[in-house]
């Protein structure tokens, strides 16, 4: 199959419901979407006009998959890097390498964002238990033991204190674990910023996040937070991303402490769950925002249509998009995935406010 060099071509490694919603928004604007995913159940797949599913190592596949495109970006994090690196032999992959690096690993993330001279929560490099009774003692009484790699949605942390330590049941491995100080927080907030080749950057305004064991349940815009607060929140994302030499768009997930100043939690260089409510609230998506950057597509001034608030739909609770369907100002959208499963995100609603 040979590639129509009339149009123009992204391919998106991984095809999961970021990489369905790029898609749909890459669309809209001419572009045709590649997909490259292992999982041939992926929910990319049902939109994609070329599907390559194979391993993540398969440097053939990867060669051929690369050379179609005009361009490359990626939707989630948890991507071998040697993936990404065989790819670029042949085209460029936007945000960037660099960029997935550290957001792939909690320990480079924390001190990325710190050497910038923004805060982060306390945190340590733990190699064992007598590491972690140590720091609890010392630093902070009760903590969050997190892996530094491949955690997503609450998975791979475990909250501990001095009294459970000797309790949990973790195989301590050198340069595996971070371990940070559990914090008390006035609001969960995140911002989304924009940024193109020539370097301009903008950014959404904040939003207002709910999780529960470590998911997103709620967003909502606007977040309820001081237009000093949001300045600095917003400026914050900026100056990541101006470091991180981003081309596209990257998320800035924050802590807001009771006297407003701010703790960046993490951050994703891909478009993010928190912000689906620019589908319907704004004059441009997240995901246009990210094709646009890519292919040097003008983005216009951002404009709020609307107040909006992003209900997620999981396994446990995907049979509520029914009463949403015809309900005025309701937006839903399913994912496509071939499986309900407890947590996993199954789709959405955008209900305006």
């Amino acid at each position: 199959m040979r590639k129509n060099k009339l149009n123009k071509t992204l391919g998106i490694i991984g095809g999961g419901q970021l990489g369905k919603m790029i898609g749909l928004a890459a669309a809209n604007l001419g572009i045709s979407c590649y997909f490259y995913d292992s999982d041939k159940n992926a929910p990319a797949q049902k939109i994609s006009q070329l599907f390559f599913n194979y391993s993540f190592d398969n440097k053939k596949k990867l060669e051929e998959f690369a050379k179609y495109c005009d361009f490359i970006t990626y939707e989630f994090e948890n991507i071998p890097l040697n993936t990404l690196h065989k790819i670029s032999k042949y085209r460029k992959i936007y945000p960037g390498i660099k960029a997935l690096q550290i957001s792939q690993d909690r320990f480079l993330e924390k001190s990325f964002i710190e050497n910038l001279g923004i805060k982060v929560t306390d945190y340590k490099k733990v190699n064992s238990l007598d590491d972690i009774s140590k720091t609890l003692k010392q630093k902070f009484k009760k903590g969050i033991i997190k892996t530094r790699r491949l955690g997503y949605d609450g998975k791979g942390q475990t909250i501990i204190d001095l009294n459970n330590v000797e309790n949990i049941k973790l195989k301590i491995k050198p340069n595996f674990y971070i371990l940070e100080k559990l914090i008390s927080f006035k609001k969960e907030i995140s911002v989304i910023a924009i940024r193109n080749k020539k370097g301009e950057i903008k950014t959404f305004e904040p939003t207002q996040n709910l999780h529960k064991k470590g998911i997103l349940r709620e967003t909502v815009f606007p977040a309820q937070i001081s237009k000093k607060c949001s300045l600095s929140a917003k400026n914050i994302a900026k100056k990541i991303a101006k470091e991180l030499n981003i081309v596209g768009i990257i998320a800035v997930e924050m802590f807001v402490l009771k006297d407003e100043s701010i703790l960046v939690n993490e951050i994703a260089p891909r478009p993010h769950n928190s912000g689906h409510w620019t589908i319907d609230a704004c004059n441009i998506s997240q995901f246009d925002a990210l094709v646009r950057s890519i292919f040097d597509i003008p983005i216009p001034q951002i404009k709020y249509l609307n107040n909006c608030k992003m209900i997620n739909l999981l396994g446990e609770n995907f049979n509520n998009y029914k009463k949403y369907l015809n309900k005025k100002n309701c937006s839903v959208y399913i994912y496509g995935k071939n499986k309900i499963k407890t947590d996993r995100k199954m789709g959405h609603v955008n209900l305006i406010l």
